[in-house]
């Protein structure tokens, strides 16, 4: 079994489904991602220069898809925070899509009421799109140029989703997800700073940047699990992928 995680953001995937990737990748899964932007304006620091934190970002993202047994990692470079939906971008995911040949596509909910962030919005949406799309020779014809052939995705997940209809048990995998999530040490940071800044806390922005990504990815993993009686999972919105169309 193939699967393509496709994010917005170096730590989309270890949030929010980090722990069914190292449960897959144990199955015997081989598992790749695909990060649409640098997420070079994830900082506070205004004297960082983006483009450091590019390397940093990148960097983590490399480490945490080391620990989770990714194995390959496809980066599009393109600017954080400035997504929207375009076709050439649609076919640049495709282009990737066509190259892992993945079963499995999984990505963020576009759908998701009060998604306020374009990014996750922008590759949730052409992700869609171009899962749907990918087997038809005539999108994109410069792949087939390039010996880059058309490819049927059987399924797709859309994980940070409202109304899930598919969990995973991740119990056995819990520290290693957060192991992954502890890797983006400057996200930690800029988590902790702010609520630092927000609250009246007195920790080390450290340990408010460990409880903010708790907050995030260790939380809802235990409030999933009581949904399916597991101490941990996470949970997805699954769709078979038919021509031009996603059915449940």
């Amino acid at each position: 079994m193939k699967l393509l995680n496709i994010q917005a953001h170096p730590d989309d995937a270890e949030c929010y489904c980090g722990g069914t990737i190292a449960k897959y990748v144990d199955k015997g899964g081989e598992i790749f991602y695909l990060i649409c932007t640098k997420g070079n304006r994830g900082t506070y620091d205004r004297n960082l220069d983006i483009e450091t934190l590019a390397e940093i970002r990148k960097k983590e993202t490399l480490e945490a898809a080391r620990v989770l047994g990714v194995k390959e990692v496809f980066f599009l470079g393109e600017e954080d925070g400035f997504l929207y939906p375009d076709l050439k971008l649609r076919g640049k995911i495709m282009k990737v899509i066509r190259q892992v040949k993945p079963d499995i596509v999984m990505t963020l909910d576009p759908f998701l009421p009060y998604e306020v962030h374009p990014d996750h919005r922008t590759v949730g949406i052409l992700s869609a799109e171009a899962v749907v799309f990918a087997g038809f020779p005539h999108f994109y014809p410069e792949h087939l140029k390039n010996g880059i052939e058309p490819h049927f995705v059987k399924e797709i997940f859309f994980y940070n989703t409202e109304k899930p209809n598919h969990f995973e048990d991740i119990t056995r995998y819990i520290e290693k997800k957060k192991n992954a999530c502890y890797c983006h040490k400057s996200q930690i940071e800029m988590g902790g700073i702010q609520k630092k800044e927000t609250t009246e806390n007195r920790k080390s922005v450290e340990e408010l940047g460990k409880e903010a990504f708790d907050e995030l990815a260790i939380r809802i993993s235990e409030q999933y699990g009581k949904q399916i009686g597991v101490k941990y999972a996470e949970a997805f919105k699954k769709f078979r992928v038919r021509a031009g169309h996603l059915v449940l």
